[in-house]
């Protein structure tokens, strides 16, 4: 069936987007890894944010930032790349309510998933209410993971090195815990249609390209027997794998 979004989003479109955001000349500016769970949290919040709200997030600055690209080609191919990447996130959660994220070892200070969970937090501050209700809940060990890793609840954590095993640990409860704020807001937000398009960008970026219905990435290791982390208590093999 062809896809009505366009081509999916491949390896070589994810090294691509990486390069160019690791070029911005921008000390604020997000990587992929930060754009990642930016992504995962506006895609689950009940109201959509606009690129004009998140892109000065990502760059760093204002759109028209002097450093952010090398001329207006360089902008609109890194405008559509943002947004094809973020409909294949949007579709990841839309049709098996999680997403593996696009994580950079060794992390950010040591610290695996860092960036991600940091830019997930600004996606949570962007977002309408409703997130406080999650973070004070006691019932979201899970999600409380991200804050935890970000660096936000204990600025000394960890006191120890992690180990390989507790590492991933944490990045598995992350993903459970994104996957369980994109479900609590279902009622409230609707489902994923059509994604964004250039046009949601206004006049000051627009290219032809359209957007993909999946995106091939790098997974976490999650063993067949191990607990599926989307939360459903099931083991992996006999849920998301």
């Amino acid at each position: 069936m062809d896809n009505p979004l366009g081509s999916p989003f491949s390896e070589a479109d994810v090294e691509v987007l990486a390069a160019r955001l690791g070029e911005i000349n921008n000390p604020d500016s997000l990587s992929l890894e930060g754009v990642d769970g930016l992504f995962c949290a506006l895609v689950a919040n009940p109201d959509l944010v606009s690129p004009s709200e998140y892109l000065p997030v990502i760059l760093g600055g204002d759109l028209g930032h002097s450093q952010s690209f090398a001329d207006l080609d360089d902008a609109n191919s890194t405008m559509s790349l943002l947004l094809r990447y973020w409909n294949s996130v949007a579709a990841d959660f839309e049709r098996k309510s999680m997403h593996f994220p696009y994580v950079e070892e060794p992390g950010v200070e040591g610290i695996l998933g860092r960036a991600w969970a940091r830019g997930y937090l600004k996606g949570t501050r962007l977002a309408s209410a409703g997130w406080d209700e999650l973070w004070n809940s006691d019932t979201e060990g899970q999600l409380l993971s991200i804050p935890l890793v970000a660096g936000e609840v204990d600025s000394e954590w960890p006191t120890e090195s992690l180990t390989p095993e507790k590492r991933e640990e944490l990045l598995q409860w992350m993903i459970a815990g994104a996957a369980r704020a994109y479900r609590h807001f279902q009622d409230a937000r609707g489902t994923f249609v059509d994604g964004i398009t250039d046009e949601d960008f206004g006049d000051d970026y627009q290219d032809d390209d359209y957007y993909p219905e999946t995106y091939v990435r790098t997974e976490p290791k999650i063993g067949r027997n191990d607990p599926c982390p989307c939360g459903s208590g099931k083991k992996y093999k006999k849920c998301c794998g």
